[in-house]
C-alpha cells in the first residue's frame, strides 16, 4: 500500500505494511491510473430521520497520460473490509463495477454509502481496491476510506453550535463553532433565517445556505445579506440544521438589525 493509505489506516488502527510503488506509462503508452484516500466523519442521524442514513465516501479515479496522449482503457474497482475496521453491510455499502475512459482524461468518481449512527466506536477504515487494467497501468490502486467517529469514541464528540445573539450594522454573519476541538474532516451545516416581528425585513431571507468547517478549523460563519437603507430596526433567528457530522447544541442565535446597515 502506497504511503498516503499507511498513512490513513496508521491514524485509524496504529497499523501498518510495506508499501509497493506503483508504475507510470510514459510516451504514447498507456496511462496510468490512479485513487485517491477519502476520510469522513461517519456522521449521526438526525432525531427523527427515517433509517437507514448514509454519509456519501466520493472516491476520486484519475488518469494521467502522457502530453499529446489521450488515455483509453478501463479498470475494475471493488470495496474490502479491513481487520479490525468497517464491516460491509454494517458499516459501510459494499460496491463493485468497472470505470473506462475513451480519449477524455477527466476523472471518475466511486461513491461508496458509509452508515450513519449515533453510537461511540472507535475509527474505521476500509479499502477500495483497483484492479485488472485494460489498456491502463496501475500507479496506484489502493485508497483507504476513513471512517472517523463524530460521537466521543475515536476523539471528541462532534457538537456544532452558533457563537449565539448578534447584532448587525453594515454586513452580518454568525460565528458556527465546533465543540470537541478543530475538525479532523471538512463538516458542513445547513442554516435558515426565521423571521421576529411582523415589520418588513432589513436582510434577505435565507431558505438553505450552508456553512463548511474545514479540517484543521474549528470554527466558520454563516453570511446574511443586508438590504440597503433600511430605516427601523430588524430582527431575525438564524437557524442551523442538519449537520454532517456529530449533534447541534445552541443551534439558534437571535440577530438584531440595526438602522443604517
Amino acid at each position: 500500500m502506497r504511503t498516503a493509505v499507511l498513512a490513513v489506516v496508521v491514524l485509524l488502527l496504529g497499523l501498518g505494511t510495506p508499501a509497493p510503488a506503483g508504475a507510470v506509462a510514459g510516451g504514447c503508452g498507456p496511462a496510468s491510473v490512479a485513487v485517491a484516500d477519502r476520510t469522513l466523519y461517519e456522521g449521526t442521524p438526525a432525531a427523527g430521520e427515517p433509517g437507514p442514513a448514509y454519509t456519501t465516501f466520493a472516491f476520486t479515479v484519475s488518469v494521467t497520460a502522457a502530453a499529446g496522449c489521450a488515455p483509453t482503457g478501463s479498470v475494475s474497482y471493488k470495496t474490502d473490509d479491513v481487520s479490525p475496521g468497517a464491516s460491509s453491510l454494517t458499516d459501510y455499502v459494499p460496491v463493485a463495477g468497472r470505470l473506462s475512459w475513451s480519449g477524455d482524461a477527466g476523472p471518475r468518481t466511486v461513491a461508496v454509502e458509509v452508515v450513519k449512527d449515533a453510537a461511540g466506536e472507535p475509527n474505521e477504515p476500509f479499502l477500495l481496491r483497483l484492479s485488472d487494467p485494460a489498456g491502463l497501468v496501475l500507479a496506484d490502486g489502493l485508497a483507504a476510506g476513513g471512517i472517523l467517529d463524530d460521537d466521543g469514541v475515536g476523539g471528541p464528540a462532534v457538537v456544532v453550535s452558533t457563537d449565539g445573539g448578534k447584532i448587525c450594522w453594515h454586513v452580518c454573519t454568525v460565528g458556527v463553532g465546533l465543540g470537541g476541538g478543530p475538525a479532523k474532516a471538512p463538516v458542513t451545516v445547513h442554516y435558515r433565517t426565521l423571521p421576529l416581528g411582523t415589520g418588513e425585513p432589513a436582510y434577505v431571507p435565507v431558505k438553505d445556505a450552508t456553512v463548511t468547517i474545514p479540517p484543521g478549523a474549528s470554527a466558520g460563519s454563516a453570511a446574511v445579506e443586508l438590504l440597503d437603507g433600511n430605516q427601523g430596526e430588524s430582527r431575525f433567528v438564524l437557524e442551523l440544521f442538519s449537520p454532517s457530522a456529530g449533534k447541534l447544541g445552541n443551534a439558534r442565535a437571535e440577530v438584531t438589525i440595526k438602522p443604517g446597515g
